[in-house]
């Protein structure tokens, strides 16, 4: 089921011209049992809504060769959701970045998908453990595609602990002094369009430790 309160199928429907070849990219270079049904939703979800592609393939680090030349015949790319850490450095041993580089198509990036769009990502610790490795990279370079910081699953992860500390409060509050972040409930997203960026649903702004909440479109 596609999630259309803030008017996402209206708006993904207004800009699909084609429906030739869709690419759903994983965020794990293994093959991932979660990842494989979350592209057999995406694939029926669509087809309910009227929406069928010619072809649809799940992109992993087994058969990513192959981006390059399907890259040309693709009319909607589909950027996985999962461990972030793990896809970004995923997107980049491929050469992602390079190989959106001129893509004139649709881009729908889920959850950490989305948060990889960024010109340099903010890479929020989510395993137990990372919020006190020494060595976890908190940021990290991206694809490019947006300037915006995202963390998606507001409600989710308010009142989260991760390694015994507050996840907004302790965790990621201290890097908004370094980068603004936008904090997303679900259903709520970012639409980039004709050089403009909306916001559709809510959003809270993170930024030097404050919460902002935006309005609604």
């Amino acid at each position: 089921m596609i999630d259309n309160r803030f008017g996402f199928l209206t708006n993904f429907k207004k800009c699909l011209h084609k429906t030739g070849q869709m690419l759903y990219i994983s965020s794990d270079p293994e093959p991932n049992e979660r990842v494989s049904e979350w592209f057999q939703n995406t694939v029926e979800a669509l087809e309910k809504e009227g929406i069928r592609f010619d072809r649809c393939s799940l992109v992993n680090g087994h058969n990513a060769s192959m981006l390059k030349d399907a890259i040309t015949q693709t009319d909607v790319i589909f950027l996985s959701g999962g461990h972030l850490p793990t896809q970004n450095l995923f997107f980049q041993r491929i050469g992602l970045r390079d190989i959106l580089t001129g893509f004139d198509g649709i881009i729908v990036a889920q959850s950490a998908g989305s948060m990889n769009c960024a010109e340099t990502v903010y890479v929020c610790p989510e395993l137990p453990g990372e919020s006190i490795d020494p060595n976890f990279e908190r940021f990290r370079p991206g694809l490019g595609l947006t300037d915006i910081n995202i963390i998606p699953h507001y409600n989710d992860n308010h009142g989260l602990i991760l390694d015994g500390k507050r996840f907004y409060e302790d965790i990621i509050s201290p890097n908004t002094f370094k980068m603004p972040v936008y904090l997303l409930p679900d259903g709520s997203y970012f639409y980039t369009h004709d050089g403009k960026t909306e916001l559709f649903g809510e959003a809270y702004l993170f930024h030097c430790g404050k919460l902002e909440l935006l309005e609604k479109l």
